[in-house]
């Protein structure tokens, strides 16, 4: 089984890892109500809508058609930069060369500067990026590698030279001017976005690209990580349909993002094709170590509309990248297409004011929750405190709250050995000063002071919720 080192940064309720399972029958069957077993607590995945209006839309020839969903956002010292595919009609058939950029400061008003760096119908006068002499990129995303040289900084990923069956790079000095390097893997089906990122625990690059599956040929995601960038192994599946999922169910896109800040927690927002209703609608995925990943809410849609009237997309596709747009606000994004998947290319016609880039406001670590609609309680897995002090991202209806306790830890774990561990003097539930309203960082505080009092001892957490949601447990590190 996988380990994981509970107790130390922010721990999010991806599944219920950390928390103890507990004994619902005591050992040997006498009398009593067990212990350590969660009560009236269940994982609340949060669904999500996004702005009525798009931020970024079509307003150039270049981009006549749609802004292609394979974009990028990133936050990138202060300034919000985003990277798109930018389509337009060309005798009479959808046509797409050029990477288009644009930037904001503050992630919601954008805008697209006259880079002067390539030529569309004889003129420079354009936000199209340099892509040097390939002059061509689909299924990019865009990272920075502050460990590479200044010249190879910032890293694309796309489709290879064949299109869809190898996966290419290009590296720049700023994102704008881009140099084409060797394919970094061959022999892989890459007709999506591929999302690059690097690992700073494992100090592996980790790619995230297409397969398909050889049996149902359904459409899926593939992984593959190497410690040095360019020699990726053949990536294999992570994400594909179950034998239970409708035949008509591809995993389209991947939407891949290390959960910002937490130990031990990753997040896809996967476009999901379904062929029949010729749809793309955003699932959410979760993970604790890349591999398995987990869908909360099955096959239900992540992002749902928004409640007033608006634009309906037959089609909506997550970019790459999570952002903060503000305090205990983050911001993804999602391309928004009216037509079908398969819409017939002589028929697409010039993009509507509604298509396009809408953001998705969030709350910070909102994917999940552990919460209880009442009263709930759960208790963590043992570890070693080594911080002086905890704080919550957690929101509490009125008259709501949470409050918790330490608990020294049993010495065992089986048969006559397990004994049920006594709350510390001054960090009991009733010395706990108790979380209420909604905050994304509020301090724990006991009577007894801080945790530093009790650090290098082995402890569990208890917490105790009414009518409350609790996203996040962030340990501040010992000084």
């Amino acid at each position: 089984m996988s380990q994981y080192v509970f107790g130390r940064g922010k721990w999010v309720f991806v599944d219920w890892m950390g928390i103890d399972p507990g004994y619902g029958t005591a050992w040997g069957g006498a009398l009593g109500d067990g212990f350590y077993v969660p009560e009236g607590v269940a994982l609340k995945p949060h669904r999500v809508a996004a702005d009525p209006e798009p931020v970024l839309r079509s307003e150039s020839p270049w981009e006549n058609v749609m802004l292609g969903a394979y974009c990028t956002v990133l936050k990138d010292e202060g300034l919000y930069r985003c990277w798109y595919e930018p389509y337009y009609l060309d005798n009479g058939k959808l046509a797409q060369r050029e990477i288009a950029y644009a930037e904001s400061d503050d992630g919601i008003a954008w805008r697209k500067p006259k880079l002067g760096l390539t030529e569309f119908n004889g003129s420079k006068a354009n936000n199209l990026v340099d892509l040097g002499s390939r002059g061509w990129a689909h299924g990019q995303s865009v990272m920075k590698d502050p460990a590479a040289p200044p010249e190879a900084r910032y890293k694309m990923v796309s489709c290879g030279c064949d299109k869809e069956r190898t996966i290419a790079t290009a590296v720049s000095p700023d994102g704008l001017r881009w140099t084409w390097v060797d394919p970094v893997l061959k022999g892989n089906n890459s007709d999506t976005q591929n999302i690059l990122h690097y690992n700073a625990d494992t100090r592996r690059y980790v790619l995230y690209t297409r397969q398909t599956d050889g049996v149902m040929q359904r459409r899926g995601v593939n992984r593959s990580e190497s410690p040095v960038f360019g020699q990726f192994p053949p990536s294999i599946p992570v994400l594909e349909s179950g034998p239970l999922d409708l035949p008509d169910l591809d995993f389209y896109t991947n939407g891949y993002s290390p959960w910002p800040g937490a130990v031990h927690a990753h997040v896809m927002r996967t476009s999901v094709y379904r062929h029949t209703a010729d749809t793309v609608e955003v699932v959410l995925a979760t993970s604790r170590d890349e591999r398995l990943w987990h869908r909360p809410l099955g096959n239900e849609p992540w992002l749902v509309p928004a409640i007033a009237p608006r634009f309906r997309p037959m089609v909506t596709y997550a970019c790459a990248g999570i952002v903060p747009t503000g305090a205990g606000e983050w911001s993804t994004y999602v391309g928004a297409i009216a037509k079908g998947h398969n819409h017939p290319e002589n028929a697409y016609g010039l993009a509507s004011p509604s298509e396009g880039l809408l953001r998705v406001p969030m709350r910070e670590d909102g994917f999940m929750s552990v919460s209880a609609e009442g009263h709930g309680q759960f208790w963590t897995i043992p570890f070693r405190l080594e911080s002086k002090g905890l704080a919550l991202n957690a929101r509490a209806s009125y008259s709501g709250g949470i409050r918790c306790e330490v608990l020294e830890a049993g010495p065992g774990e089986t048969g006559e050995a397990v004994t049920v561990g006594k709350a510390l003097p001054g960090y009991t539930l009733d010395d706990c000063v108790a979380v209420t309203g909604d905050a994304v960082n509020a301090p724990v505080v006991w009577r007894g002071g801080s945790l530093a009092a009790l650090a290098g001892r082995t402890v569990r957490l208890r917490f105790v919720l009414f009518k409350a949601d609790l996203y996040a447990v962030r340990f501040e590190a010992a000084d």
